[in-house]
């Protein structure tokens, strides 16, 4: 499990030149606009995971017990303030398994329709994995990570292992 991590929800008309040119200040890149597009830079990703919704994730762990993020505080006062987007911490919503191995992609097969092997490096998918929704970003062929939402990541966590030994 990569804890704790900051995950922000961001929501906002990627037409509106106020709320993109603000994101892009603070963040530093420009938004993907492809649905499962992952943008990575030294210290977050972007997810695009609708037609004007964002997953922003730390790529670092933070140092802090406390849910109070400089990145959140800020995009809070640029965007949702000013009403041109909305801002929301889900970092105590969900948890992220870091996976990594060969069979990966057979594992994750066994309780899930969806094809792994067919998701591009740097992407992301959402999906059921034995019955709970997951988001998937895939690094390579043989590292992902599974966002699942933390009242199921015991279960999971539990199903994993045991799908993982019979690899």
């Amino acid at each position: 499990e990569k804890s704790p991590v900051i995950k922000l929800n961001l929501r906002g008309d990627i037409n509106n030149k106020e709320f993109s040119s603000n994101v892009g200040k603070i963040l530093g890149i420009i938004l993907p606009v492809e649905v499962g597009s992952v943008i990575k830079k030294e210290e977050i990703s972007v997810i695009s995971t609708g037609p004007n919704e964002w997953l922003i994730i730390s790529n670092n762990t933070v140092k802090s017990e406390k849910n109070n993020y400089d990145l959140e505080n800020t995009l809070f006062e640029k965007i949702s303030k000013k009403n041109f987007g909305a801002v929301t911490n889900i970092t105590d919503q969900f948890t992220i398994f870091s996976l990594t191995g060969s069979n990966i992609s057979e594992i994750l097969s066994k309780s899930s329709p969806f094809d792994f092997d067919k998701l591009s490096y740097n992407h992301s998918a959402q999906t059921l994995l034995n019955n709970v929704d997951i988001t998937i970003i895939k690094k390579d062929n043989e590292n992902i990570d599974l966002l699942v939402r933390r009242s199921f990541s015991e279960y999971l966590w539990a199903w994993l292992n045991d799908s993982a030994r019979f690899f």
